[in-house]
C-alpha cells in the first residue's frame, strides 16, 4: 500500500501539467470570484514549487533513468520509484498533502452551480482519462506476470 501511495505521488508530480490544462478549460465557464482565482493561482505556484523542490533532489542516476528512451514511460516511472530514497519519499508525501489541502480549500469556496458544472465537465472525460489508461496498463502487466509472461 505504501508503494502504491508513492507511485501515485510520483505519477501526480509528473503528469500534473495535463490536469492544469483541463482545469484551465473548465475554469473559463465557471465564472470564478477573485478569491477563487487567487486560490487557483496560489495552488499552481505551490505545484511549481513542489515540482522544482523534488527535481532538485534527484541524483544523476535518477535523472539518467528519466532520460532513458529505451524504457517505456511506465518502466521509467517504476525504475524511478524504486530508486527513491526515504527523504524523497517524505518530500513526495508532503507535496501530496499540501496539494490535497489546497484543493480542499478551493472546493470549499465553490457554489453548488460551480460544482455541478465541474462534475458535468469531468463526467464525460472519465473514460479517456490518462489515469484510467495507466490503470489498464498496470492490470495488463499484472495479468502477464501471473500467466508467466
Amino acid at each position: 500500500m505504501k508503494l502504491f501511495k508513492i507511485l501515485v505521488c510520483v505519477f501526480f508530480s509528473f503528469f500534473l501539467g495535463t490536469t492544469t490544462i483541463i482545469a484551465q478549460d473548465a475554469i473559463e465557464n465557471l465564472q470564478l470570484s477573485k478569491q477563487q482565482k487567487q486560490l487557483l493561482k496560489a495552488q499552481k505556484q505551490l505545484l511549481k514549487k513542489n515540482r522544482a523542490a523534488f527535481k532538485a533532489t534527484l541524483t544523476s542516476e535518477q535523472l539518467t533513468i528519466l532520460k532513458n528512451k529505451a524504457l517505456t514511460k511506465v518502466q521509467r516511472q517504476h525504475a524511478l520509484k524504486q530508486s527513491l530514497n526515504s527523504s524523497q519519499r517524505k518530500l513526495i508525501a508532503l507535496n501530496d498533502a499540501s496539494v490535497k489541502q489546497a484543493k480542499s480549500k478551493f472546493r470549499g469556496t465553490l457554489t453548488k452551480n460551480q460544482k455541478q458544472k465541474l462534475k458535468k465537465r469531468f463526467k464525460g472525460k472519465k473514460g479517456r482519462n490518462k489515469k484510467n489508461v495507466r490503470g489498464k496498463l498496470r492490470k495488463a502487466g499484472k495479468k502477464g506476470k501471473r500467466n508467466g509472461g
